[in-house]
């Protein structure tokens, strides 16, 4: 991990801090410091502040990772990272930032970066504006994925979603299944019925474990877990939820899936209820389920899905930039 400190004049109220890691309200997980630190592993790594001086405050955070070859990207690891803002920011001191920390990666060796966006329905007004600064600096469009996520209201689940999902709710609960929210020290039991769930569709498992407890100690408060149990002893669960508080506004679930033997059932749609249930009760705004796409290619079936139990399309665009 760096340790290099450097701080660049922007203009007459800001300038840029690189590595300083002060504290800022705000940031989504992926841009935490704490975050990088736990993924940096070179000297070049950049996590960079956009600081007003008069009060020391940050107003916009990036980072940014050397991955080889004289490219960076943003981030390293996670679903998304680029640029988040801690305070509002006009447009003009957006780009400037921006460009100014170009040059600076560029002076570290950088000839590319690699920027992965979040989905715009985070924060539509951001996400276009940063679009639109990539474009016009020569980025061009790497990926473009369809995400699902759904807006939180006070209506209730079931208002939501299609009648296939309202009846297989109605159903498990009718059979006696309960959803409920569970301790983290039990997430182990819960990621291991989403492992075989991935293993037995073909779907990668991306992180281990391990290294799922290294990021419930590493962001305390901010991995949740749900799970389905079948009947009130909760001998066994049967299908299990991982979600990350992205920030104050966004809960992502980074994993779900149900047991071999529930294709009867379909958990998840109780599961989602649960998910949701929670989401008004935590005052998120909006609850994301990932992509539906891979390589830009639909997968119609995942979109159905996902349609089907309420949640609908949003852009999720990363750039590549030559500096």
């Amino acid at each position: 991990m760096t340790d290099r400190q450097e701080t660049i004049a922007l203009d007459a109220k800001h300038d840029i801090r690189i590595n300083h890691f002060l504290p800022a309200d705000g940031n989504h997980i992926f841009n935490e410091a704490d975050y990088f630190k736990l993924h940096s592993g070179s000297s070049n790594d950049v996590y960079a502040q956009l600081v007003r001086t008069a009060e020391n405050k940050v107003c916009a955070t990036i980072s940014f990772y050397e991955s080889g070859d004289k490219v960076f990207v943003s981030p390293k690891r996670g679903t998304f990272g680029g640029l988040g803002l801690n305070c509002p920011l006009d447009a003009q001191t957006v780009e400037r930032f921006l460009v100014v920390l170009f040059h600076h990666l560029k002076a570290l060796g950088a000839q590319e970066i690699h920027v992965k966006g979040a989905p715009f329905s985070h924060d539509l007004a951001l996400s276009s504006l940063v679009s639109n600064i990539l474009l016009r600096r020569g980025g061009v469009i790497a990926s473009h994925e369809i995400n699902h996520d759904m807006r939180i209201d006070a209506r209730p689940f079931s208002q939501r979603i299609d009648y296939g999902n309202d009846k297989r709710i109605r159903k498990c609960l009718r059979e006696g299944f309960i959803a409920q929210q569970i301790d983290v020290s039990g997430f182990e039991d819960a990621y291991n019925v989403i492992r075989d769930n991935r293993i037995r569709r073909g779907y990668p498992v991306s992180m281990t474990a391990e290294q799922l407890g290294t990021m419930v100690e590493t962001f305390p408060g901010r991995l949740h877990f749900f799970a389905v149990y079948p009947d009130s002893k909760r001998s066994r669960i049967v299908a299990a939820a991982i979600c990350i508080a992205v920030s104050r506004s966004v809960l992502y679930v980074f994993y779900w899936g149900d047991a071999a033997d529930m294709s009867s059932y379909s958990p998840i749609a109780l599961l989602a209820s649960r998910i949701y249930e929670y989401c008004q009760q935590q005052e998120f705004q909006l609850l994301d389920v990932g992509t539906s796409t891979l390589a830009g290619e639909p997968n119609h079936g995942l979109i159905k899905f996902k349609r089907n139990l309420g949640f609908s399309e949003s852009l999720k665009l990363s750039f590549t930039c030559r500096i």
